[in-house]
């Protein structure tokens, strides 16, 4: 019975110290914000909107679009709106740059074996 007891308090600090291990590793906060900010533009915008707005100006002056509609909605009072875009444009570079680098990693190990 006691080993049984010992078991239980290890494995029990196994799981808290996986869970801290968790919690503490950067891509998890990233997948936290990205999805945060997702939920925020998908109830502030509708995306199908941006999409075929977007695909409807001609491809050279898409920049120029996106500089402009970004400075009409803070210009009409939708700072929070543009703030939420430009972080989640930044977390998905942010993560996108990080799955990059893990797997270039890995393909080369994988190439050394």
């Amino acid at each position: 019975m006691k080993s049984r007891k010992m078991q239980r308090t290890i494995m029990r600090r196994v799981y808290y110290s996986y869970a801290l291990s968790i919690f503490a590793h950067a891509m998890f906060w990233q997948g936290a914000f990205l999805g945060a900010a997702a939920l925020l533009l998908a109830k502030w915008l509708h995306v199908a909107s941006i999409i075929n707005n977007t695909l409807a100006v001609p491809v050279g002056r898409v920049p120029q679009y996106i500089v402009g509609s970004m400075w009409g909605a803070v210009s009409h009072g939708e700072v929070l709106t543009v703030l939420t875009f430009v972080a989640a444009g930044l977390v998905a570079v942010s993560v996108g740059y990080h799955l990059t680098q893990s797997t270039i990693g890995r393909v080369v190990w994988l190439e050394r074996a």
